[in-house]
C-alpha cells in the first residue's frame, strides 16, 4: 500500500496529535480518478476528521487483514472494483465497502458515514461481549473457589506445622547462642566438658537429617501455593485483548487447569492423563487456552454429578497430526441426547439444572477456539458420556522462531520437564481399577480399561504407555487375546505387560502363561510387589518368567 502524497500526510501526522478525533481508513482501489474524485467530495472531512487515503494493489481480504494488522480497530472502508470485492472485503474485516464508480456524490458521504457509524456498533459490540466473556470467567471462577481454596490450604497447613517443627528444632540452639554470647561477653574460655555439655545441649532430640527434610517439605509448599497463585493469575488476564501468543506445551496447560479446576472432578471421578510426548508447541494466548479448558473440566465435573456409576472417569489426551495439536477431555457423565448436541454451543442453551450455568460457557469456549485459529467439537453417545476436543493449530516455522526470539530468556520458553511413566491398567472391576489408580498415582500417569477389547482401543487411538498390568480373565478380549493383539500391532509393549490374577485364574491360563517370560502377581496384590514388578519391566525387560506372589 501506498499513502497519499506528502503533504496530506504531513496535515495528517499533526491531526493524529488530537485523540479526540478518531482516525477513519479509507482504502481504495488503483485508479487516480478515484482519488481525486473521493478527495474532492470528501475536503471538508479532512478538515474536521482524522482521515487516511491509502491506495492498495493487493487483494481485498489481503488488504483488509493487513489493515487490522496495522490498525486494530480504527473504522476501515474500502472502495472496491466490484461487488465480489466489496463482499470480500467485508468477510475479512472492513466496516463498509462501496462498489465504484458510485451513483453520485451522496453515495460517497453516505459511505464515510456508515464506516464510522457500523465501526462504533462494532466496537460497542465488542465490548459487550468482552463483558459477556468476563461475567461467564467469574461464574468459572466462583465454581473453582472452593477448590482453590483446598489446594492452597493444604499446602499452607505443611507450611505453618514445617515453620513451628523448625522452631522446636532451632530453640536449643538458641539457648547454645545465648550461653555463647554470655561466655564471650565475660572473655571465658571453655573446657571440652563443657564443649560436650554445650553440644548436649543443642541436641533436639529429632534425626540429623529431619532439619533438612523439613526444608525440603515447606520449599514444595512455597512452590504449589505459588503455582497455583500463577495459574489464577493466568485465567484472570484470559479476556485481555492484549494478551500475547506465547509458544505453550499443550500438556503443560493441561495440568495448569486441573491445578483449578482438578479439585472439582477430583471428589467425583478419577483423573486419567494419557499425553502423548513430544507434541510440537503451540502459539496461542495462555489464559484463553486455560479459560476454555477449565470450562469444559468444569461441565465435565456438573456432567457427571448426574448420573451414579460404580466409578467415574475424566480422560485427558493430547494428540497431533501434521495440522493440528488435538486435546480431548473425555467423561463418563450422561453423555448429550441427539436432539441437543446439534445446540450445545448455542448462546444460553443448557442442559443443567437452575443454579448450574448460565448456557453461555460452551458458546464462548467455542468462540475463543475460533479465535484462535482453531475449533471445539463435541462427540457423544447418549448414556456413554461425552468427548469434546479442543483442535489448535500447528504454527509455521517463522511464527514459532519469532515467539522464540520474542520470549527468549523468560520463564514462558523452558524445558519440558521429565515426564512420569504411564501405566495402562486393564481389569474388569472398577473397584480394582481404582485400587490400582490410587497406589500408582503417585508414581505413575494411570490410565484405565474395562476390558481387553477397551484396552485395544484406547492403544489403537494412539496411547503410548510405558508398562501395562492386566487381569487375565477378561469379557469379550482376555489376557491372552490383549497380548496377542500387541504381538501384532505393539511389539515393543509385550514385555512390558505384567499379568495380575487370582490363582485359580492363573491355572485355567496356565498352557498359555508357560509360554511367557511376563512377570504374573498373584491377587490380592502389594502396591510395592506392582511397583516392583512395573520397575523391572520398563527399566530392565522382562524376567526370567518366575511368577510372583502378591506379597513380594
Amino acid at each position: 500500500m501506498a499513502t497519499q502524497p506528502a503533504e496530506r500526510t504531513d496535515s495528517l501526522v499533526a491531526r493524529e496529535e488530537e485523540p479526540e478525533l478518531p482516525l477513519v481508513i479509507l482504502l481504495l482501489v488503483p485508479h487516480q480518478a478515484c482519488v481525486d474524485r473521493v478527495q474532492a467530495t470528501l475536503a471538508d472531512r479532512f478538515e474536521s476528521e482524522d482521515l487516511r487515503l491509502e491506495i492498495s494493489e493487493a487483494l481485498p481480504a489481503e488488504t483488509i487483514t493487513g489493515a487490522r494488522r496495522r490498525w486494530g480497530g480504527t473504522p476501515i472502508g474500502f472502495i472496491a472494483e466490484d461487488e465480489v470485492g466489496a463482499l470480500d472485503a467485508l468477510t475479512a474485516g472492513a466496516d463498509e465497502a462501496l462498489v465504484w464508480p458510485p451513483r453520485d456524490e451522496a453515495a460517497i458521504q453516505g459511505f464515510f458515514d456508515r464506516t464510522k457509524l457500523r465501526a462504533t456498533l462494532r466496537r460497542g459490540q465488542e465490548r459487550l461481549n468482552a463483558s459477556v466473556v468476563h461475567a461467564e470467567k467469574l461464574t468459572a471462577l466462583g465454581t473453582l473457589v472452593a477448590g482453590v481454596a483446598h489446594e492452597i490450604n493444604n499446602p499452607l497447613t505443611a507450611l505453618q506445622l514445617g515453620v513451628e517443627a523448625c522452631a522446636n528444632l532451632l530453640h536449643p540452639l538458641g539457648n547454645v547462642a545465648q550461653e555463647l554470647q554470655l561466655w564471650a561477653s565475660r572473655g571465658w574460655g571453655a573446657s571440652p566438658e563443657q564443649i560436650r555439655a554445650l553440644h548436649e545441649m543443642a541436641e533436639s532430640g529429632a534425626p540429623a537429617h529431619e532439619g533438612a527434610q523439613l526444608l525440603g517439605e515447606m520449599l514444595g509448599a512455597v512452590s504449589s501455593i505459588a503455582n497455583i497463585v500463577r495459574d489464577l493469575r493466568i485465567f484472570a488476564r484470559s479476556d485481555s485483548g492484549r494478551e500475547e501468543a506465547q509458544l505453550l506445551d499443550a500438556n503443560e496447560v493441561i495440568d495448569q487447569a486441573l491445578r483449578l479446576a482438578g479439585r472439582e472432578i477430583n471428589v467425583v471421578a478419577r483423573i486419567e492423563r494419557d499425553y502423548s510426548r513430544d507434541l510440537p508447541r503451540i502459539l496461542v494466548p495462555h489464559g484463553r487456552l486455560t479459560q476454555v479448558l477449565v470450562n469444559v473440566l468444569v461441565n465435565a465435573a456438573q456432567a457427571i454429578r448426574e448420573i451414579e456409576r460404580p466409578a467415574h472417569r475424566v480422560r485427558l489426551s493430547t494428540r497431533a497430526d501434521g495440522e493440528y495439536v488435538a486435546i480431548s477431555i473425555s467423561d463418563s457423565g450422561p453423555g448429550i441426547p441427539p436432539n441437543t448436541l446439534d445446540h450445545i454451543f448455542d448462546p444460553f442453551f443448557t442442559t443443567k439444572r437452575a443454579g448450574y450455568g448460565t448456557g453461555l460457557g460452551l458458546s464462548i469456549s467455542r468462540s475463543i477456539m475460533y479465535d484462535l485459529g482453531g475449533d471445539l467439537i463435541v462427540e457423544s453417545v447418549h448414556g456413554s458420556g461425552a468427548t469434546f476436543i479442543l483442535l489448535l493449530p500447528i504454527p509455521d516455522y517463522a511464527s514459532v522462531r519469532s515467539a522464540y526470539m520474542r520470549q527468549r530468556g523468560s520463564s514462558a520458553v523452558r524445558a519440558r520437564p521429565a515426564p512420569k511413566r504411564t501405566v495402562l491398567i486393564v481389569d474388569d472391576d472398577e473397584r480394582v481399577l481404582s485400587a490400582y489408580a490410587r497406589a500408582l498415582g503417585r508414581a505413575c500417569d494411570v490410565l484405565m480399561a474395562s476390558d481387553g477389547r477397551e484396552a485395544i482401543d484406547l492403544l489403537s487411538s494412539g496411547s503410548n504407555p510405558d508398562a501395562i498390568v492386566a487381569e487375565l480373565a477378561l469379557p469379550e478380549v482376555d489376557g491372552k487375546g490383549l497380548l496377542e493383539w500387541l504381538g501384532r500391532e505393539r511389539p515393543e509393549l509385550v514385555d512390558r505387560t505384567v499379568f495380575v490374577s487370582a490363582e485359580t485364574t492363573q491355572q485355567q491360563f496356565d498352557s498359555f502363561l508357560s509360554t511367557l517370560s511376563n512377570r504374573v502377581l498373584t491377587k490380592p496384590v502389594t502396591a510395592g510387589a506392582l511397583l516392583s514388578a512395573l520397575n523391572d519391566v520398563t527399566e530392565g525387560g522382562a524376567s526370567s518368567g518366575t511368577r510372583a506372589p502378591g506379597a513380594t
